[in-house]
């Protein structure tokens, strides 16, 4: 079984492998997979799903935010496992961070969270791929199989459903939701400006426009806006 790596300081640059042309991956190249989720017991039935295919190779795990990103930095993979509900940063923020710090990255989002508009919210963040955890095991294969390969994917069973959904008229930006994360785990505004280096109007502001953005008008609906985006905490 694969074992995660020691997390060093700082993010060196990633020699991510390139994804083979067309949809599917080179059936002489091994897919190397990093999965990052915060149960240990999640991660490890994975290992074990993964490792157990010829084609496949997990080479890192990581349980949160910060160790996904350093092991991106350490380890060459075709694609990352990713789930949205892990200790900060998570959700459509950390793949807003991967995307802008390494741009060819495949992600394949593994979760919990059947919601339409969860699903179109890490789409477009960055995300190659959505599947929930409670998926057959051969279309997990295959999602991974198909997004290494440069193809998109999205569980059959969420599709109608997303299309139908109605669209976020204007995405968040990755400010805003950072300032919703904080937000949703109970820091203030005052702790909000400080560690942002920002004052706290603006952080007044963000808020306003957030709940206006969202079409929300008190704070219990933003917080619950956040809970199945996502970006809240666990309890």
């Amino acid at each position: 079984m694969s074992t995660t790596k020691p997390i060093s300081t700082g993010f060196p640059p990633n020699p991510a492998a390139q994804p083979a042309k067309g949809s599917e991956a080179s059936p002489w190249k091994t897919i190397k997979v990093i999965i990052a989720d915060d149960h240990a017991m999640v991660r490890g039935a994975f290992v074990r799903l993964i490792d157990s295919e010829s084609d496949l190779q997990v080479v890192a795990q990581a349980h949160d935010g910060t160790s996904t990103l350093q092991q991106l930095a350490d380890n060459p993979c075709d694609v990352l496992m990713l789930d949205l509900n892990m200790p900060e940063p998570s959700g459509s923020q950390l793949i807003t961070l991967i995307r802008d710090k390494w741009p060819k990255q495949r992600i394949l989002v593994v979760t919990m969270h059947n919601s339409s508009r969860i699903v179109r919210t890490a789409l477009d963040a960055g995300a190659n791929g959505y599947i929930t955890k409670d998926s057959e095991p051969n279309i997990l294969l295959n999602a991974v199989r198909l997004v290494a390969g440069g193809g998109r994917f999205v569980e059959p069973s969420l599709m109608e459903a997303m299309l139908f959904a109605p669209a976020l008229k204007t995405p968040l930006t990755p400010r805003e939701s950072e300032i919703l994360q904080r937000l949703a785990a109970g820091q203030s505004h005052s702790t909000i400006s400080r560690e942002l280096y920002i004052s706290d109007k603006t952080v007044s502001s963000h808020k306003a426009n957030l709940m206006t953005k969202l079409e929300i008008d008190n704070f219990s609906d933003l917080l619950r806006y956040a809970m199945d985006n996502g970006l809240a905490p666990k309890a």
